[in-house]
């Protein structure tokens, strides 16, 4: 299953590059999936120094994380990952998650394209898909939210780069 989510955050490609492996998520969600269970995520980072293929990067949500693995790192364009593992509830029906994220500059600041890739194993299936493509999506969106909400590094304003009034 692929799920794709396309968004403007008002900022540039070289100010948001950064928030894909050191962000904090402090939103509160506004999606009621997150009160059924959809594991809200709080923070990512690379635990273990600087970004580049190969690089580990960590998901950490209320409920645990995702350990990931960084498999293209062209800043401040293109990041893509695949969970390696994860102590959260889905790793007993998930085979595969990758995720993609895609930046270009916009007249409105960046577009970014988050495509997300699921294989789920089991006779359940058909159930979970549906459940999932919900709950990712949701997860796209509440992540763009925060990025679109957050602040630009000190001495730069949205007014210098022509993106506020």
């Amino acid at each position: 299953m692929i799920v794709r989510t396309r968004w403007v955050v008002p900022h540039p490609p070289e100010a948001l590059w950064p928030a894909l492996c050191d962000s904090r998520l402090e939103l509160r969600p506004a999606c009621p999936v997150f009160y059924v269970g959809t594991p809200r995520p709080t923070q990512c980072r690379l635990p273990d120094g600087p970004g580049e293929v190969g690089a580990a990067r960590q998901c950490v949500s209320e409920q645990g994380e995702v350990r990931q693995r960084i498999t293209a790192w062209e800043p401040p364009a293109r990041l893509a990952f695949r969970m390696e593992s994860t102590n959260l509830g889905f790793h007993r029906f998930v085979d595969e998650l990758g995720d993609v994220f895609e930046l270009a500059p916009s007249g409105q600041g960046t577009s970014v394209t988050r495509t997300t890739t699921v294989t789920v194993r089991g006779f359940g299936r058909p159930a979970l898909y549906p459940a999932l493509w919900v709950g990712l999506k949701s997860v796209h969106r509440f992540v763009f939210r925060n990025w679109q909400k957050m602040s630009l590094p000190s001495g730069q304003r949205d007014d210098d780069r022509g993106l506020g009034g």
